[in-house]
């Protein structure tokens, strides 16, 4: 809600505020990939009229940046141990590669959410 009141000039008089549509853009690829028991993004406002979802998955940081000013969604995923960075970059308007995206984000906080789970003890 808080990006939704966003004015122009939010950042020392200089930051884009996002569309609705972008905003709605984000929520419904948020709500098809991001289940509510998983690890949830903390979301913050681009100076570009951007949104950018962010989760810290282990020693693992995700970020998603959909940016109108581009047209992209653009994945950025860094390693903390290693420093390997992995970007990949999918077309705002292409449906099947948001899903693409979006499926690929399940299956990180799937392994997150499995690798934090205790194990069973046998007996």
């Amino acid at each position: 809600m808080e990006l939704r009141d966003l004015a122009t000039g939010w950042l020392e008089g200089k930051g884009a505020a996002p569309t609705s549509e972008l905003l709605q853009l984000v929520g419904e690829w948020l709500a098809e990939h991001q289940r509510l028991d998983l690890e949830q993004p903390r979301l913050y406002p681009t100076p570009e009229g951007g949104v950018e979802a962010e989760w810290r998955i282990g020693r693992l940081d995700l970020s998603v940046e959909f940016d109108p000013s581009s047209g992209l969604a653009e994945w950025h995923q860094l390693d903390l141990d290693s420093g390997a960075v992995v970007e990949q970059r999918v077309v705002l308007q292409d449906a099947p590669g948001l899903r693409k995206l979006g499926n690929k984000l399940q299956q990180f906080l799937t392994h997150a959410n499995q690798i934090g789970e205790p194990e069973e003890s046998a007996g």
